[in-house]
């Protein structure tokens, strides 16, 4: 959302204030309770938040276990050609293993205790602008704001780059979409980049469950989606 609306997305501009609100929501508003005691389960899970003591098995072996399963999985994955003028995907990988790195050692450098995340900085920027008292800088908001600045570069790179509104339909749709991204992902305490590009890299449980249900539940989105196409058609 933040990276498309760098390049003219406003139905992505309107996702991605759903996703900041509905982090809000979640975090000070009625399903606050719920949260926090979410919070205090993972709390009191103590050393089973890390793989390697859940499994009682070294760092390494899980390490290895996981390159041993990507591998597997992307095995058994159709061949698909890159776009033109893009990337291939072992590069666009590698590329971003890089980013979350130099993530990991920007944020720490300034006091950032985590590595690439967007729930948490996109409800922080929200609450800095709409909460008084709440604390708008800090790493994690200015690297959400460099996300657009960045595409918007890369973008006027290969052209003009100008703006594209979906339908006036359509933008509810997107609202509640981000919203409900937003509140998933404050739940979770993470989203997709947070739980599944930087959570898993410390081998943290509850990042590879909330990996799981994310694949699971856009599958499930993707079939019922394939239904309803069907059905039209």
């Amino acid at each position: 959302m933040w990276s498309r609306l760098g390049t003219g997305n406003a139905g992505a501009g309107v996702a991605a204030l759903g996703f900041a609100l509905g982090g809000v929501v979640v975090d000070r508003g009625a399903l606050a309770p719920l949260t926090a005691a979410l919070d205090e389960v993972g709390a009191a899970g103590g050393r089973a938040s890390a793989l390697p003591s859940l499994l009682g098995l070294p760092a390494w072996a899980v390490v290895g276990l996981g390159l041993a399963g990507i591998g597997l999985a992307l095995s058994r994955l159709p061949a698909i050609g890159p776009a033109r003028g893009h990337w291939r995907w072992p590069v666009t990988g590698l590329a971003l293993g890089l980013v979350g790195v130099l993530a990991w050692v920007g944020g720490s450098l300034s006091g950032w205790r985590w590595g690439l995340s967007i729930t948490g900085p996109s409800r922080s920027l929200a609450e800095g602008l709409l909460l008084a008292g709440a604390d708008l800088g800090g790493w994690g908001p200015a690297m959400l704001l460099g996300i657009p600045l960045g595409s918007w570069l890369s973008a006027r790179l290969r052209g003009p780059v100008g703006w594209r509104a979906p339908a006036a339909s359509e933008l509810p749709r997107r609202f509640l979409g981000g919203l409900l991204m937003g509140a998933g992902g404050t739940i979770a305490a993470g989203c997709n980049i947070g739980n599944a590009l930087t959570g898993l890299s410390v081998l943290s449980t509850q990042s590879l469950v909330a990996v799981v249900g994310m694949v699971a539940g856009t599958a499930a989105a993707i079939r019922a989606l394939d239904g309803e196409d069907r059905r039209a058609a």
